[in-house]
């Protein structure tokens, strides 16, 4: 609707209208006249009015005022906010071509404004052609002047409205970050406005403006100086130790401790293609640093776009939130980097995924190549704090990233390159590419402790060490995450009980981090035979941001079925299978024999897929021997075991493998020795003797296990001589002592000595306390029972034979020695019911009979029997 002044008739009609208000200068100006001269200010000015003019043509705007910067009109945001984009790319490449920097400051805002058409005598006397008055002009010059050079900053409305139609730039609206700057106060305006910034990474500054006169952000009640001040008098009786709680602003996304982000994949602008995987990993490694922090890893990130049915997708910003959302990360970090000139330029975003807003950015400047990680470090530090991250924490465990990875960036891609083909299975690439980053960087710690694991995972010992060994020489290059990993992974070689406890002060240091959780589980359950220690560290592995959720569920169900707990294995081995577990189904398979649903282990048996390496495989069909053995077959069993030896052989596995076969080969010959046993036992000992003079760390308390169970072998078929020296070979090893499988087998072995010799009650001193202190092993209560049955004390027989009847999930499930020997665990499970038969008959009759019901369902007896289970005693 228009309007006259009452005493005017003649003044030009005025317009009320909604419109959006750009303006805009360029930074500098003055500083660009003097650099050029007169001459080459007036081309570059024709240069620079078509570029305005077509900008404006293209964006439909009305030009206003070019004379002291621009005004110009819109009717759509969106529009104005396309004229910006194109202006400052516009005005970056005009002073690329002189030599200058040019970088025009803008601010954008929507509202009503009244304009009005000068009467054409007013404009030929200098006038303009339309005028435009209303509160939104102001509000958009307060916006320019807030704005840093090459920043464009929005009101509320303005980008609100601009980022639903943001699909009307078309591929550059993929490049645009948004971000919201808080509320700021503008001189003459009554209320607070928020305000928001929009611009390409390279171009603008992204990052919140500074406060100045004419506006200043505002600040929360308990941050303004008169509420500090008397605050400030109130912490020196409180302690400086409230000051962060008290006075740290809280950060515009509601990140707590211990909160999950999804990193983006690395928006590279520049024409250098290393910094496209380089930066990621190096990302990843600043951001583990924290405590504060948890990231989505890359098995994370690959498990959920494939759930999404997005699998291999790069993820952008776009696909980075919608996954958060999905999978309940609290934010998105996309890293840019950009080259402006000579100058390389490192941003890191924060993004609210419910948005999709840029909440916070970060960036850092430099040059060369050599810049890019100094860069990032210093990116990073600053969102960690803006995430709400105490800055003495950050400052108190920070490594700079080029001395936690490496400063060359070839070797660091390298190793990023070996982190994906080893995640996606390719040991083999992962292996040469590991191999290409320490060649690169010698002291590339990183990478030499990722060549160790590959070693690792092979059986490979000596390698591994010497791997080991590198990354040792190199500690100082760790960041204290994986240092922690590092003195874990190099205490398992030999001593266990320290790597649990590295493990373990890893896990009270992160508290989500799930490989030190698996891995502090893994060797108390396996080389140190403490489930219930394993089951604790196991606790909080089973939510959806453990990658390895599946891997800890199966690991959780071993533990339960070495606990005794055999109903619940086979309930959380079901739930593995269910979502997703591969490969070996072993101790699935065990499970079900030991509750004796033989057929349901069978089919389980059929699921097993290979492994994918050799040794592995045949260490995963274990059960190919003891379920026949399981059901009396000990023909079956032993055939087994021979025939998985032979597989071993062809397959040139390792030497732990074939002699980990021979060993359960000997556990079943024991319970009917022929001829040739004790001399075949006196040969494999002596070549145990020697391979234990030359192992390693690595192996070296199994081939004392061995020697041990050997010893045993010995004193049981009356061979007490090659039982004593045995026994003093490994009398002096440090791993006879500090794996709990070894010292509890040396006392069997003292035991059984005992028994030999006629001195059962020094046999049932030696096993009683093993029993009483808990640091028994499944076989140390069989043997306790024969020294019982020998002392004629049956009423404590009785109750041994019941405990090791009932506890067959033990004897199927406990590690001893990776299960080499469990086939005699099997075997005396069974032969428990047998004796209970016999020493039961004159205590409880019926109980005796129930035994021997049971005994004879469970083996039914036959020529397939050996003679000792035949005559119905234990050798």
């Amino acid at each position: 609707m228009e309007s006259r002044h009452p005493s005017r008739p003649d003044a030009p009609a005025v317009r009320p209208m909604l419109r959006a208000v750009l303006v805009c200068d360029i930074a500098g100006s003055t500083a660009m006249v003097e650099k050029l001269g007169d001459a080459r200010v007036a081309g570059f000015m024709q240069r620079h009015d078509q570029l305005l003019l077509q900008a404006l043509k293209l964006c439909h705007g009305q030009l206003v005022d070019k004379a002291d910067g621009v005004l110009a009109l819109f009717e759509r945001p969106i529009q104005a906010l396309d004229f910006a984009l194109r202006y400052q790319r516009g005005l970056y490449e005009l002073g690329k071509s002189e030599g200058i920097e040019l970088r025009a400051r803008t601010g954008i805002h929507v509202g009503d404004v009244m304009t009005w058409a000068n009467h054409p005598r007013d404009v030929q006397a200098g006038a303009k052609p339309i005028e435009v008055e209303g509160l939104a002009k102001p509000v958009a010059a307060r916006l320019m002047n807030l704005a840093t050079p090459g920043q464009i900053l929005m009101s509320g409305m303005a980008q609100n409205l601009s980022h639903r139609a943001v699909g009307e730039l078309g591929e550059r609206a993929g490049r645009l970050r948004w971000l919201v700057h808080g509320r700021y106060r503008f001189k003459g305006v009554p209320a607070p406005m928020l305000v928001h910034e929009v611009g390409e990474p390279g171009i603008a500054p992204l990052r919140a403006p500074e406060s100045g006169a004419k506006a200043w952000r505002e600040l929360p009640i308990w941050r303004r100086p008169p509420v500090i001040a008397a605050e400030a008098l109130l912490l020196v009786t409180l302690g400086v130790g409230l000051l962060w709680t008290t006075f740290r602003s809280e950060p515009a996304i509601a990140f707590a401790e211990r909160d999950w982000v999804v990193v983006a994949d690395v928006q590279n602008q520049t024409d250098e293609t290393l910094f496209d995987d380089a930066l990621d990993t190096a990302l990843r490694v600043g951001l583990e640093q924290s405590q504060h922090v948890n990231v989505f890893s890359d098995l994370r990130v690959d498990g959920a776009l494939a759930r999404m049915q997005r699998p291999g997708q790069p993820l952008d910003r776009r696909l980075a939130a919608e996954l958060a959302l999905r999978e309940g990360a609290r934010a998105v970090i996309l890293p840019t980097v950009a080259q402006v000139g000579g100058v390389i330029r490192v941003s890191l975003e924060v993004i609210d995924p419910q948005s999709g807003v840029t909440i916070y950015s970060e960036s850092a400047d430099g040059r060369g190549m050599e810049s890019v990680l100094p860069s990032l470090d210093a990116s990073l530090v600053q969102v960690r704090s803006r995430l709400g991250e105490a800055m003495g924490a950050v400052a108190g465990q920070e490594i700079a990233l080029e001395k936690a990875t490496t400063g060359n960036i070839e070797a660091l891609r390298a190793l990023s390159l070996g982190m994906q083909a080893r995640s996606e299975g390719r040991a083999a690439d992962a292996k040469v590419l590991f191999e290409e980053a320490v060649k690169l960087d010698p002291g590339f710690a990183m990478a030499w402790l990722r060549l160790a694991f590959l070693a690792y995972v092979q059986g490979d010992a000596e390698t591994t060490q010497a791997h080991l060994d590198q990354a040792l020489a190199h500690r100082d290059r760790l960041t204290r995450r994986e240092l922690l990993f590092l003195e874990g992974a190099e205490a398992t070689l030999a001593n266990a009980p320290r790597a649990v406890e590295r493990f373990r002060l890893l896990t009270s240091l992160y508290p989500d981090d799930f490989r030190a959780k698996y891995n502090e589980a893994y060797f108390a359950h396996f080389d140190l035979l403490r489930p219930t220690e394993a089951r604790r560290a196991l606790q909080g592995t089973d939510v959806s941001q453990n990658a390895a959720r599946v891997n800890a569920l199966y690991l959780d169900a071993s533990v339960a079925l070495a606990l005794g707990e055999t109903e619940r294995a086979v309930s959380e081995f079901e739930r593995a299978m269910n979502l997703g577990h591969g490969g070996n189904v072993r101790e699935y398979v065990d499970a079900l024999t030991a509750l004796r649903r033989h057929d349901e282990a069978r089919r389980i048996a059929t699921l097993q897929a290979p492994v994918g390496i050799v040794w592995q495989d045949i260490e995963s069909r274990y059960h190919e021997a003891s379920l026949p053995l399981d059901l009396g077959d000990w023909p079956k069993a032993r055939a087994a075991v021979a025939r998985l030896r032979a597989e071993g052989l062809v397959a040139e596995a390792p030497a732990v493998v074939i002699d980990t076969l021979d060993l359960m080969a000997f556990s079943l010959r024991v319970y009917a020795p022929d001829e040739s046993f004790g001399k075949d036992l006196r040969d494999w000992a002596l070549r145990q003797s020697k391979t234990l003079e030359d192992s390693g760390l690595m192996l070296r308390r199994q081939v004392i296990f061995r020697l041990l169970a050997g010893a045993w072998m010995a004193a049981n078929t009356g061979d007490v001589e090659l039982a004593r020296k045995l026994l003093d070979t490994v009398s002096d090893e440090p791993q006879a002592s500090v794996y709990p499988a070894n010292a509890a087998m040396a006392r069997v072995v003292q035991a059984e000595l005992a028994l030999a010799e006629g001195r059962p009650s020094d046999a049932i001193a030696v096993l009683s306390e093993d029993v009483e202190k808990d640091r028994a092993i499944y076989f140390s209560r069989a043997v306790l029972l024969r020294a019982l049955v020998a002392a004629g004390d049956h009423k404590e027989a009785v109750r041994m034979a019941t405990w090791l009847a009932e506890n067959r999930g033990i004897a199927f499930g406990e590690p001893t020695y990776v299960w080499g020997w469990q086939l005699a665990n099997v075997a005396e499970s069974t032969l428990a019911l047998q004796t209970l038969a016999k020493v039961s008959k004159d205590l409880d009759p019926v109980r005796a009979d129930k035994a021997a019901k049971d005994f004879s369902t469970a083996w039914p007896g036959g020529e397939a029997f050996p003679e000792v289970v035949r005559r119905g005693g234990a050798p």
